[in-house]
């Protein structure tokens, strides 16, 4: 009998045997040398890319939220922003004094939408915060208009968009700031991290001046991330994945094994309650960090490349699909398809059929905040990204990810969906089922 081998995975990290070997350095003795060369080195090398006078490492992109927030606006004023996000962003909101006021997101962009900020902006408006999700450009030169029309600031979330343009500007620098992410799931992985850009002096002072309050940071988060990614690298590997990672993780789906489940599945963030920003995040950037950083840039966009190749694969053998959302088609650089997201009604029902297909793709894990009872206070029904919450999936494009992996998710998907229609069609012939 043949042995019959998986999928490839439905994720993989853009991490590198560097990844590790600079971080035992730092482990070895780096920790001990403060110098900020190497992190300066990366900053000036982020605003030659991204045409700003200015950029600020920092120790997790929500941390430079935050800063950026405070200082902004001013204490009790309305932040704008999308629902559809992680718990930690709406807490960085709220720690650095503002009020979320929660804007629906497009079924299709999964961003939140112009008409929404242009008729929720008001008088206390404090900042406008967008979010380009999926390596999707959200409408930033709109919105700034918006913005500017209220004077009222606009910062970025970029977060899943390093390398997205919008109108032939990079994302980031459209707004009066713009904060990415160096975190291990990103196209950049510090393992940590994040960056801040901006064009305002004033903002990047008062950015700079509550850094200077932070200590060295922790290596146990850093750690923490690595032993995760690590773990990640060797299960998802070339071999091992196909014959024997994969069949766990298919067969603790199927057979529902919670144990194994809750250990595989990317879970909603979620986070201690709190008034005030936790110690845990004043921490600096490291200069090993910002080195594997630098190490990193020059595979950005021929990655992004290969990412809106397969994304325009799925767009091209999904479109004509009955009961998909599919993210719109782009070739001009502002929807670079971190992930393919599609959202379908029964999306438990797809996702199984998919795995007993011998397939393997995730869902989504973001939840709409704005529902949450933690965030009562600030509660506004936004149907749209509670319907994403429910139906989101996310189908592969990363490197390496090939042709074929990606015809076989369209032929299942395609598979199902014929399925779903044929007792119909049976029934309107006539046919006893």
């Amino acid at each position: 009998m043949m042995l019959t081998l998986g999928p490839q995975p439905k994720n993989r990290l853009y991490t590198s045997l560097n990844s590790y070997l600079l971080f035992l350095r730092y482990v070895l003795g780096g920790r001990f040398r403060h110098s900020k060369k190497e992190v300066e080195q990366f900053e000036q090398t982020l605003c030659t890319r991204f045409g700003t006078e200015y950029a600020v490492c920092v120790y997790q992109c929500r941390l430079g939220i935050y800063l950026a927030l405070k200082a902004l606006i001013k204490p009790g004023q309305d932040v704008i922003l999308s629902p559809y996000t992680i718990v930690d962003v709406v807490n960085m909101v709220i720690f650095a004094g503002g009020r979320p006021v929660f804007a629906d997101v497009d079924r299709e962009t999964c961003n939140i939408t112009v008409v929404e900020v242009e008729r929720l902006i008001s008088e206390n408006t404090g900042a406008v915060l967008i979010t380009h999700l999926h390596g999707l450009a959200a409408e930033a030169h709109r919105i700034k208009e918006i913005c500017d029309r209220f004077n009222v600031p606009l910062v970025e979330d970029c977060a899943q968009a390093f390398g997205v343009q919008e109108q032939g500007n990079a994302v980031g620098s459209i707004g009066d700031v713009g904060v990415f992410s160096f975190e291990m799931h990103k196209n950049i992985p510090t393992w940590l991290g994040g960056v801040i850009i901006s064009n305002r002096k004033d903002v990047i002072e008062q950015v700079r001046h509550e850094l200077n309050g932070f200590s060295h940071p922790p290596l146990r988060g850093i750690t923490k991330k690595l032993k995760s990614g690590l773990l990640h690298d060797i299960t998802n590997a070339p071999i091992l994945f196909p014959l024997l990672t994969y069949r766990i993780i298919r067969l603790s789906y199927l057979k529902d094994v919670k144990f194994i489940n809750k250990k595989v599945q990317r879970k909603p963030q979620e986070s201690k309650p709190a008034t005030e920003l936790p110690d845990v995040y004043k921490s600096w950037y490291t200069p090993f960090q910002a080195r594997l950083g630098l190490s990193q840039l020059k595979k950005v966009d021929p990655d992004i490349k290969v990412r809106i190749e397969n994304g325009l694969l799925y767009h091209e053998g999904l479109k004509d699909v009955d009961g998909l959302i599919l993210p719109p088609a782009r070739t001009d650089g502002s929807h670079t398809y971190l992930w393919f997201p599609v959202q379908y009604a029964k999306r438990d029902e797809l996702l199984r059929f998919m795995y007993e297909s011998g397939r393997d793709i995730a869902s989504g894990h973001f939840t709409s905040t704005s529902d949450a009872a933690r965030f009562k206070d600030f509660y506004r029904d936004c149907p749209n990204s509670r319907n994403v919450a429910k139906t989101l999936l996310y189908l592969p494009t990363y490197p390496g990810y090939s042709r074929r992996e990606i015809e076989k998710n369209i032929q299942v998907i395609r598979q199902y969906f014929a399925s779903q229609v044929q007792p119909a069609t049976k029934q309107e012939a006539g046919v006893n089922i």
